[in-house]
């Protein structure tokens, strides 16, 4: 089991980063509370072994890596081509005293899947016992226009791949004993969002495999999903995703609780819960309802 060796580090780390950066947002939320947190019991429940997490460098992503890390997995971040946001998370780990490294997977690529998972094993000191399918692509599909290529890559990078990752990985997991995965979902995946048929239709997917999954690893490996509503604003701080993003704000209940912590908070509780398979957690502030 990996434990972090400094948790206060955690706290110095995060009080240095900005706050408006993707890094700022990813080390605010790995502040230790290992002490004083309320989710301390979930915590000590949740804690070591080895994790993948795909999507790993950036954003919702790096935070997922950082949260893990703060509970003391060794943490295999996963990349496609931004090896130096890939390796910026691995520093912030290590600064805390975790243990991490950076691995290039390609979800298009079939046999990518072994070699990720016996490179992780061989580098991490285990099999993974967690797997965070993070990773996606986001673009419309649009009706007078695109092409065949552009819509095939939707649907590996967000549905074929990540299935196909989490077979692989199943299968070693219940062969050591037992595991978790943990798609990532998103509230288009349930509802319908205009001009992006084929990231909805693989997002939707990847919902109905979590549940496929989850009756057929039972009761070795647990396979769940969180679904994000607005979680994290767009890079860019203005133009057509800032727009939508806070337009999508004004129709979410609990606005004010946006934020990636609110997804490293459900990841706690599936880690944690062990009588939980096949579920998928909501994670969008009420947006569901409006």
């Amino acid at each position: 089991m990996h434990k972090i060796r400094n948790p206060e580090a955690l706290e110095e780390t995060g009080s240095r980063a900005r706050a408006d950066s993707p890094e700022g947002w990813a080390v605010e939320v790995a502040k230790a509370r290992v002490v004083t947190s309320p989710q301390g019991a979930l915590d000590a429940a949740a804690t070591g072994g080895v994790a993948l997490v795909t999507g790993g460098g950036k954003r919702l992503g790096a935070a997922l890596c950082l949260e893990l890390a703060r509970l003391g997995y060794a943490v295999g971040v996963v990349y496609h081509q931004d090896a130096e946001a890939a390796r910026r998370t691995v520093d912030a780990i290590v600064r805390q005293g975790g243990m991490a490294r950076p691995f290039r997977l390609d979800l298009k690529d079939p046999d990518g899947a072994d070699v990720l998972l016996d490179e992780a094993s061989a580098a991490l000191g285990g099999v993974p016992g967690v797997l965070v399918n993070n990773a996606a692509l986001f673009h419309p599909t649009r009706i007078d226009g695109g092409s065949w290529e552009e819509l095939g890559a939707l649907f590996q990078v967000n549905l074929q791949g990540p299935l196909w990752l989490a077979l692989r990985a199943a299968r070693r997991m219940a062969a050591q004993g037992g595991g978790q995965i943990i798609n990532m979902g998103d509230i288009w995946g349930v509802r319908p969002l205009a001009g992006h048929a084929g990231y909805g239709a693989s997002k939707a997917g990847m919902i109905m495999a979590t549940q496929v999954l989850a009756r057929d690893l039972a009761p070795a490996v647990r396979v769940n999903a969180i679904a994000p509503g607005a979680i994290l604003p767009p890079d860019a701080a203005s133009g057509p995703e800032a727009d939508a993003y806070r337009r999508m704000l004004t129709r979410t209940p609990l606005a004010d609780q946006a934020g990636p912590e609110a997804v490293t908070a459900a990841l706690r509780y599936l880690l944690a819960a062990s009588y939980v398979t096949g579920e998928i957690l909501r994670v969008d502030g009420g947006r569901w309802l409006a």
